[in-house]
Formats: C-alpha cells, structure tokens, sequence
C-alpha cells in the first residue's frame, strides 16, 4: 500500500484528495488539524505519533521532524541503500507529501500582533517536508498547494497511477517556488526596521501573473509578475494589455487618487495630458478632454468614482486605450463592451501601493522609498505678493499632478483643471514655453493661472516668460543657490511664490 503525508494548513480540497487517495490504496498518514478534519469526514488516518512511536511536543513546534518521516520521504526507490537504511530504522516509502504552510503573510498584516507572536506562523516543518520531498523528487511527489490537486488526480487516474518524470519535476518547481516565496517573506519582515535606512539586501520573489500582449515594442516578449494573490486590479473587458499600459494604469490610480474631490485624468506616455476636477465625472471628464483635445486621442482615462451608463455613453465616442475606475454598473460595462479592444480595468480602492520602488539598471538593482504626499505645513510663501483662496488652490492641484509629469516637469493650471504641460525637457524654461504654447493652442486664457514646477528655477528666464503671459503665482521646491535672486525677480514683477522644500523628479 502506497502511503501519503498531509498536513495542511489550507484545508481546501482537501477531502476530496483524500477519499481520491483512499479510493487508490492509499495510507494517508497525519496529525493535528487536518488529521481531524479527515476523521471528521470518516477517511481513516495513521497518525504521525504512530509511525514515529514519539509524541510531538513543544506545543507543537516539533512533531513531524523525525528519522522516520524524513527517511521515508529522502530514501531513493532505486538505491538499495537507502531501503536497507529504512528497514534499520523499521521505516517505509512515502510516497506523496501534501503540506501547505502557515500563512505567515497573512499574520504579518494583522498590525495588532507583536513580532513574538508573528513568528510561532514560521513553518518549520512544512517547508522542511516539501523541500525533501521535491528534492527526490523521481521517487516522492510533493504537492505543495491546494491548485494543484486537480491535476495531479486526473494524470493519476489516467496513467493509472504513473506520474511521468515532467509532472513530477514540475510538482518540485512549484515547491522551491512556494519555500523561496515563504522565506522572502520571513526575511523581508525581520529586516524591516525604523530607521530611514533601507534594508542591507534586496530580496525579490515574484510570480508570472500573465504574459502581455508585448514589450515597450512589438518586437520585445513581456509578462507581468507579482507577489500578490489580490491585485490593485481586475479587468472587465477589451484586448489584452501591453508593456506601457501598466505605466499608464498606475500612474492614472494614483493621481486620481490624490484628489477628495470627483475628478477624471487622461495619461499619454506616461504624463497627464489631461486632469480636471468637476462636479460629477461627465463634467470632470470634459474638462480633462479640453486641456488637450488633441492628444487625449488614444490616452488612458482614470476616474475615482463609479462609472455610470451616461458617462460610458460619452467613453465609447472617441478612440481610447483604456477606462480605469473604482467601480462600474452593469449597464455601463456593458456599454463599453460594445467597443471590443477598449480595456476596462476596474481598481482596488483600499490598495496601498509600496512605499519602496526597485527598477534595473546596469545588471543591478536601484531601490528607493516612494514620493510621499505634499505636506503643506512645509511650505513658504517667499513674496511680498500672496495667492488668495482661488490662486491657493489652484496652486495645490498644479503641484499634485507635476509629481506625476517627466522632469523637467512644467505645469500649467486653475483651480478647476490643468491647462498646459511641458514635459521631459532639458531645459526647464522650454518645458515653460512648451506649457504656454498649449494653453494658447487649446483657447485658456492665464486669469487665476498658477505654474507648477518639479524642481527650483535656477534663473529668472521661466518666471519671466510666464509673467510675459499673465501668470502671477508660482510654486516651486526651492533650494537653488539663486532663490534669493528668485524671489527677488518675482517681488519685482509682483507676483507670488511659493517654496515647497521638496523636490519631485521623474524619470
């Protein structure tokens, strides 16, 4: 009789294995939980303690480390050896190993559980069974989760209980997978600390989610992985994502995400070229359009509100890559359906994004924490002149959306919208001119017009030109060996600064 491990922590499908594995003449041997839950639902179990002749102690810590299980787990069925070795320790095959491990990421999120409390969830056992099982693995099949049992019974039954080497060495992958995945974590939390520092190493373990429909160009093969069993999102509908979408996606979640207020924005390459706050998201939508009716043409649209059939209406009138939101009714997916290719993604609202990022370059690995929110209590208004509450605002909504513009980062706006970028420039006073040009391109005129900057002016020329053009309120991070040159300027053009003491490249 062929004999089975299990010991599980994720009971799903686990009682279907078992009456499969008893059907076929299998022992299951068990303890604990699953052994119960087994017996519960009348499959007859040999406990571990009877096979090992030892009760497990330590509350549990050590139970299933013995010569016993790890010998008939680690023997070789071809090394006569090995076998001679069991019969010494008066031990058996076994045969297959199913184990899944405490859910330590699961805990690790549970804030109100101390550090000491966290790791009694570091498996020991679990990973330590899997890890001989997959390492021998021609004689021992591991299953390490419950996805895979499907699989494995109906290759079983069809084969008539062979499992050729492919399935079973792939069975093993998916077991060093899972333990690198498990121990990625469990280091990833002991490094954590509270320093400003980051950690001394960069410990990355992700798994393929889905291929993409190619790279940054067609000739370049991509796929997306994570480490995350939910997504920040789900999509609904349309063909299937590229390379740049993802860039796109997430910078149109996190900007509209800044705001309180409804508000739509519209990305291209990588930078808004359209955002707008409104009183309902048609209104919000057409004012993001209006910043450039020209280049919203085949953009990513991103709301913070949920899409209704009177919007969806609109979102199907122009040629668009995707519409990205909160939520969507029925009537209006259904609406947006009715243009095939257009992807409808659909975002987690209570996601919270890493505070770390990590990009490659040079056959390394750069990591840095995330730009956090603006606080405004760090700001300074440098000039005689001050914004009233209108030109305040305006001021507020320009600085949030220049984080998300590439450097050198140039934004134009009022208090209800965004009226002209200039983007990725390397000089910081073309990107101006290239923001006044598309204001007068699209018909705004500069009354209660403010200019954001991502980064300080080192000369007068950019204040100067858009002063030239009517623009009197500026907001800008400071720190150039000139800003009392800076603001001197601006006190004698009259018009207001405002210094954030923060910077906001990017690349």
């Amino acid at each position: 009789m062929k004999k089975a491990l299990i010991s599980v922590w994720n009971k799903d499908k686990i009682i279907d294995l078992s009456k499969f594995l008893v059907k076929n003449d299998f022992e299951i041997i068990s303890t604990g939980g699953t052994k119960k839950i087994l017996e519960d639902n009348q499959i007859k179990v040999t406990s571990i303690s009877e096979v090992t002749n030892f009760n497990e102690i330590m509350n549990g810590r050590v139970k299933t480390l013995h010569p016993k299980i790890f010998g008939g787990i680690l023997a070789d069925k071809n090394n006569e050896s090995h076998l001679e070795d069991l019969k010494s320790i008066d031990s058996t095959i076994i045969d297959l190993v199913v184990v899944n491990l405490y859910p330590f990421e699961d805990m690790s999120k549970n804030s109100d559980l101390s550090f000491d409390k966290l790791i009694e969830y570091i498996d020991v056992g679990g990973p330590s069974m899997l890890r001989a099982a997959a390492k021998n693995f021609q004689s021992v099949i591991a299953l390490c989760n419950p996805a895979l049992y499907e699989n494995f019974m109906i290759e079983y039954s069809k084969n008539s209980g062979i499992i050729d080497y492919e399935s079973r060495k792939e069975y093993a992958k998916q077991v060093f997978l899972e333990t690198s995945k498990y121990d990625s974590l469990i280091f990833n939390e002991f490094s954590k600390n509270n320093s400003e520092e980051l950690s001394n190493s960069l410990n990355i373990n992700l798994s393929k989610t889905f291929d993409l429909r190619y790279g940054e160009n067609p000739h370049q093969i991509s796929s997306f992985y994570t480490d995350k069993d939910i997504s920040i999102f789900k999509q609904l509908s349309g063909k299937k994502l590229s390379y740049n979408n993802f860039f796109d996606i997430e910078t149109s979640i996190r900007i509209v995400n800044e705001f309180d207020e409804i508000c739509c924005c519209i990305i291209k390459h990588s930078n808004p070229c359209g955002f707008a706050i409104g009183n309902n998201l048609i209104e919000s939508f057409d004012r993001a359009v209006s910043c450039d009716p020209v280049s919203y043409f085949g953009g990513i649209v991103g709301f913070n509100k949920k899409i209704t059939a009177d919007l969806a209406k609109k979102l199907i009138e122009p040629f668009l890559e995707c519409i990205v939101c909160p939520d969507i009714d029925d009537d209006a997916l259904e609406i947006l359906k009715m243009k095939k290719n257009l992807r409808v993604i659909v975002y987690n609202n209570n996601y919270n994004f890493s505070n770390i990022s990590v990009r490659s370059v040079l056959g390394g690995m750069l990591s840095q924490s995330s730009s956090t929110k603006f606080n405004e209590q760090d700001w300074q208004v440098v000039t005689e002149s001050k914004p009233d509450k209108i030109n305040f605002n305006a001021l507020r909504l320009g600085w949030k959306i220049v984080k998300y513009v590439k450097s050198n980062a140039i934004v134009i706006a009022n208090d209800k919208q965004i009226i002209g970028v200039g983007a990725g420039q390397m000089s910081r006073v073309d990107s101006v001119k290239i923001a006044i040009q598309k204001c007068k391109e699209n018909g705004f005129d500069f009354s209660n017009a403010i200019l954001a900057s991502d980064a300080f002016f080192p000369f007068s020329d950019s204040i100067e030109v858009a002063n030239k053009n009517g623009i009197k309120h500026f907001i800008q991070p400071g720190g150039s060996i000139k800003d009392k040159e800076i603001i001197k300027i601006s006190d004698k053009l009259k018009v207001s600064m405002i210094f954030t003491n923060q910077r906001l490249f990017f690349h």
